[in-house]
């Protein structure tokens, strides 16, 4: 007896065996196949309107099956997968801060945009269409561009994701591969010239952050790895310093977390210069004073009853002892370039500042990357490179005043 629906003589394609037409006329298919987790027996649906695309589903189905996919894949959008992924894999693999970073990226632009798609539905042109807006509207506080650099970090961040959804079988590729991956933008940097340099030093003198911007300008250390020193990490006999923490926020109670170096190369011992040495023994005696004030403001306890001043032995917390807001130090900085009526740069431009001195100085790109701690000196160089070639335009210039042949 011919199958409902379907004429005597329309002949069953090879495979076609479990496609049949339900009793409100439409057309079901299905694939039983072991579920590569759990190892059990699982049947897997699919329906239409004709036999013909319910085929073509059954088909699909099972190539990817045996693409090595699981069935999962066209059950989950790409936000629950972010979602996942975030809380599987990438909260175990970073610092709660990047995590927290890449929180954000998933939760204010991939989801938003994305998040609704399904994972195995997910085309280049999905992401292609997403970075392209983000780039002309994608700044959520303006409307208006995002930078370069958030755009490619965004990428880099669904990348990421999805580069894990390959190695779980959940996806064949990564389609964020055929996308055009956002160009990598060098931050534009312009450091300050010694006598600006000497001029900001000079007008902070005496300020409370005289000796945390003299650290920086002499060291060339991260604003992070400055706010976890400790006194113990200092020999003011010897000028030495030793990096071994840093200070972020994070969320959470407390709002401050210490954490490794950045690279196992950023754990590493500075000379100082005498300069430093004697800013930082100067804010020694700075913090005796503070803590004498703070003993005041409990005068009515007992000795035994007032609160430790500066527990974490920090070299440079707040004025009652407490750990300092890294955003407070950047804002503190802007507030003293107005003062000292100097060209606006980022407190960490004052670190590519020492950077920029040694190279003018002639010093090895090598003890340059020791001294900031990058992981390689590739890195130094990349980063530097513009630096590197004025000096060199410089050195033919020079050479141009030796050689002076008669014709």
């Amino acid at each position: 007896m011919a199958e409902k629906g379907r004429k005597p003589n329309d002949k069953r394609a090879h495979g076609e065996g479990s496609i049949y037409q339900r009793k409100d006329g439409t057309w079901a298919g299905v694939t039983r196949h072991v579920d590569p987790d759990t190892g059990e027996k699982k049947k897997h649906f699919v329906y239409g309107k004709n036999r013909k695309e319910v085929a073509a589903k059954k088909q699909a189905f099972e190539n990817d099956l045996k693409k090595g996919i699981l069935p999962k894949a066209g059950k989950i959008t790409v936000g629950q997968w972010l979602d996942d992924w975030l809380e599987t894999y990438a909260k175990v693999r970073v610092r709660q801060n990047t995590h927290e970073g890449y929180q954000r990226i998933v939760n204010s632009h991939l989801k938003p945009s994305i998040g609704a798609t399904k994972l195995n539905e997910l085309r280049p042109i999905h992401v292609q269409k997403m970075l392209n807006q983000k780039l002309e509207m994608g700044n959520l506080r303006t409307g208006g561009p995002l930078g370069a650099r958030q755009v490619e970090y965004i990428y880099a961040v669904l990348h990421m994701a999805l580069q894990q959804a390959v190695k779980d079988n959940i996806v064949v590729r990564n389609v964020c591969d055929a996308v055009d991956k956002p160009k990598r933008v060098k931050t534009e940097f312009m450091p300050w010239t010694t006598e600006q340099t000497n001029h900001f030093l000079q007008t902070v003198k005496g300020d409370r952050l005289f000796a945390l911007y003299m650290v920086a300008w002499g060291t060339g250390l991260r604003r992070s790895e400055i706010l976890g020193l400790k006194w113990e990490d200092i020999d003011l006999k010897k000028g030495t310093l030793i990096v071994r923490r840093t200070l972020v926020r994070v969320k959470g109670d407390p709002p401050y977390k210490f954490g490794e170096p950045k690279t196992k190369k950023s754990r590493r011992t500075i000379p100082l210069p005498d300069s430093v040495t004697q800013a930082l023994t100067t804010r020694k005696a700075q913090q005796a004073q503070e803590k004498l004030r703070w003993k005041g403001l409990h005068k009515e306890l007992p000795q035994d009853a007032i609160p430790p001043f500066n527990p974490l032995n920090l070299v440079f917390c707040s004025e009652i002892g407490e750990t300092t807001n890294p955003e407070s130090i950047s804002r503190a900085f802007k507030r003293d370039l107005e003062k000292a009526k100097l060209p606006d740069i980022r407190f960490h431009d004052l670190r590519h500042g020492h950077a920029t001195m040694l190279l003018e100085l002639g010093e090895d790109i090598k003890v340059i990357s020791d001294r900031l701690g990058h992981s390689t000196i590739t890195l130094t160089a990349d980063t530097y490179s513009h630096v590197r070639e004025r000096l060199q335009r410089e050195a033919s210039n020079k050479l141009n005043q030796v050689l002076k042949l008669k014709e």
